[in-house]
């Protein structure tokens, strides 16, 4: 019986994704026809740039996979009632250290591959770090200091790449790295998928920053429901009070959280380094942390969840593309669903909280 409702409200609390999701589209489409276009042309012209063949659908993959690894390192801390804005910041140092360690070490593939890895972890990870302990030491609220942290890694590395670790020797408007080692380079997996008869072009970046993300994924999954530590992380987030009277090292696991987030954070521009430019720049994508906020929010702070958030996003983003080439949609009308489609999630994820809520005192009575 109990499980049967255990049954029940995890589907009920699933809906507030979905229907936050289709709420959304259907505003898209509202949108569309507003402006002039018929909803079937709108969706032809998504689709023509998403799913009309293995190549877009590889796409999205590829575009889903450093936001895989956003959504991941915010939901983590968000499962430990910590809100890391940081990621942001946390990803631009993360990466430069990493950088570093390919440029400079000289290491056989077998070994330089997981350090630079690792060395993008530590990068994240100490940067995460001073915000951290600003919480848990005095109890400064970490949305502050990671927004603040999150600027102040954008100019600090903007001066270290424009300056001391120039690969060009002078100031530049693009400024950039020396190049980075073959060795400490992210080859592709696209061979692995024509082989299963995919046929994945080459200009399609499938590469090994989808193992670490298949990995990491799986570590944070193990670790938050497979562990005692995981199982204190989200009692935190259910309750700070009730895990503090339990006996949880609240402090102490709020840290682990935080640093287990900024390290992940670290790994978000692994692609980009190490497999597209072979440098790091200054001009790293950005606005991939603020994404994972969005996509552990739409994930529920799951893993799992994240993973279909993330594809969402990767989705939206290539659809918006589509938009702009074959419809009179403008792309920047995907920013507005994106953010329609997490306010739509937040509300009818209020609604059903509250229902749930009554069908539960209900049964109880």
């Amino acid at each position: 019986m109990r499980s049967t409702q255990h049954s029940k409200y995890r589907v009920l609390e699933l809906l507030s994704p979905i229907l936050g999701v289709i709420a959304s589209l259907l505003v898209l489409l509202l949108i569309a026809t507003a402006i002039g276009e018929k909803p079937g042309t709108t969706i032809a012209g998504i689709h023509k740039f998403t799913l009309a063949n293995p190549t877009r659908l590889a796409t999205i993959f590829s575009v889903a996979i450093p936001l895989f690894i956003s959504g991941l390192a915010v939901a983590i801390a968000f499962q430990a009632n910590v809100f890391n804005i940081g990621v942001e910041g946390q990803y631009f140092i993360g990466g430069l250290v990493g950088a570093m360690a390919g440029i400079y070490l000289k290491l056989p593939v077998y070994l330089h591959l997981p350090v630079v890895v690792i060395a993008a972890m530590i990068g994240g990870a100490l940067w995460a770090a001073i915000p951290a302990l600003l919480k848990v030491r005095m109890g400064i609220h970490e949305v502050i200091t990671t927004i603040m942290f999150n600027n102040i890694a954008a100019a600090l590395v903007n001066f270290l790449v424009n300056g001391p670790l120039s690969g060009r020797g002078e100031k530049s408007l693009e400024p950039q790295t020396l190049k980075i080692q073959s060795t400490a380079l992210f080859g592709k997996l696209n061979h692995w998928f024509n082989a299963l008869g995919l046929k994945i072009p080459k200009h399609v970046y499938l590469d090994y920053s989808l193992i670490v993300a298949i990995v990491m994924g799986f570590l944070v999954w193990f670790l938050l429901y497979r562990t005692r530590q995981g199982f204190e992380i989200r009692a935190i987030g259910t309750s700070m009070e009730v895990s503090h009277y339990a006996g949880v090292r609240v402090k102490r696991m709020q840290l682990t959280a935080f640093l287990a987030s900024g390290a992940l954070g670290g790994l978000i521009g692994l692609q980009e380094i190490f497999a597209i430019r072979g440098v790091y720049t200054f001009e790293i994508a950005s606005g991939l942390g603020f994404d994972g906020i969005a996509i552990a929010l739409i994930g529920q702070n799951s893993p799992v969840g994240v993973i279909f958030s993330s594809i969402l996003f990767a989705f939206l983003k290539q659809a918006g593309y589509g938009l702009q080439l074959y419809t009179a949609v403008p792309n920047a009308i995907i920013y507005v669903i994106t953010g329609l489609m997490i306010l739509f999630i937040v509300v009818i994820g209020e609604v059903n909280t509250r229902y749930i809520r009554a069908l539960r005192r209900k049964e109880a009575a």
